[in-house]
């Protein structure tokens, strides 16, 4: 049979063992291993999840069914610290009403038939190359910061592409180089996986899991500070999937649709001091900016902080 039509009121109603089976089954057609079952809740909604391991990557089931994805932006009630942040904001800048900005900034409602499939946990990033702690790059580093551990290090001009992170202890647990790829280039790199980035409807999907607030977890947001000031609350903690996705407006997410970037604004509300209602928008789930998504597919764009959300497809 083909997973793919399994839909996530299918796949809640099952038995445990035909769940566990399930799971069993999918996991050999994809040469993966099952790492952790069991409910799990978030904002008020449950949901019976599953993780899989490939590799060191981590995938969540996410059951399709035929949601409603995008934002009725009439349908917002703002809170009064939301109403009044935003009329500062827009006095400033000149915006229309919060309806109208809201709305020009969120994808429309929609109705959408979505397959279930495999979607990474965390965001990929192919820019990114695993060092071993042998590497003579990273071996040159630890010589260099010797006796100041802690924390992480760049070495050569601008950081020539490679970070290390020490321990307290000075012991090396993470080290990367950055090379700047285009996205022509990071799509391939996905596909030489066996994978492929997300669709933007699959990402809404992904990350609202069908939550018709304007926030996965609801329509309300902190009243001070943007969502890079809070290391902890509903956008930090992983969705009713299991996801880390849409956390940071700094970590914004490209799709299929190569203008159509997801899940943040490369931090420019957070940065431009926008207000914070504004840099809240930004994590919405169905939040666009059309220009912020033309100007990262030009050559201006940040070549080197291409993030994919990878899928694998239950054909």
């Amino acid at each position: 049979m083909s997973y793919a039509d399994l839909s996530f009121a299918q796949w809640n109603d099952l038995s445990d063992g035909a769940a566990g089976r399930i799971a069993q089954d999918i996991a050999a057609r994809h040469e993966l291993t099952v790492v952790g079952t069991g409910d799990r809740a978030y904002a008020g909604r449950s949901h019976r999840s599953v993780l899989f391991d490939r590799g060191g990557m981590r995938f969540a089931l996410v059951p399709g069914g035929r949601p409603t994805l995008g934002y009725d932006a009439g349908r917002f009630q703002p809170l009064p610290h939301q109403a009044a942040d935003y009329a500062d904001s827009a006095a400033e800048f000149g915006l229309p009403s919060l309806t109208e900005h809201v709305d020009a900034m969120t994808s429309p409602a929609r109705g959408a038939d979505m397959p279930a499939m495999l979607v990474a946990v965390d965001a990929f990033d192919p820019c990114e190359i695993p060092l071993a702690p042998d590497d003579p790059r990273v071996r040159e580093l630890v010589a260099a910061v010797q006796g100041r551990p802690g924390g992480a290090r760049t070495l050569g001009p601008d950081g020539d592409g490679l970070t290390v992170e020490f321990d307290r202890t000075g012991q090396v647990v993470r080290a990367r180089a950055i090379r700047e790829v285009s996205y022509e280039e990071a799509m391939a790199g996905l596909a030489s996986l066996g994978l492929r980035t997300a669709t933007p409807d699959e990402w809404e999907w992904a990350c609202g899991a069908g939550a018709t607030t304007l926030f996965r977890w609801g329509d309300d947001c902190p009243e001070h500070g943007y969502p890079y000031d809070h290391k902890t609350g509903p956008h930090r903690q992983g969705n009713l999937w299991g996801l880390a996705i849409g956390q940071d407006p700094y970590r914004h997410e490209v799709t299929t649709e190569r203008t159509v970037v997801c899940g943040g604004d490369g931090g420019g509300a957070t940065c431009g001091g926008s207000g914070f209602f504004l840099g809240w928008l930004t994590i919405a789930t169905a939040f666009r900016d059309e220009d912020f998504g033309r100007w990262s597919a030009s050559d201006e764009g940040y070549a080197d902080e291409i993030l994919t959300r990878p899928v694998i497809e239950l054909g």
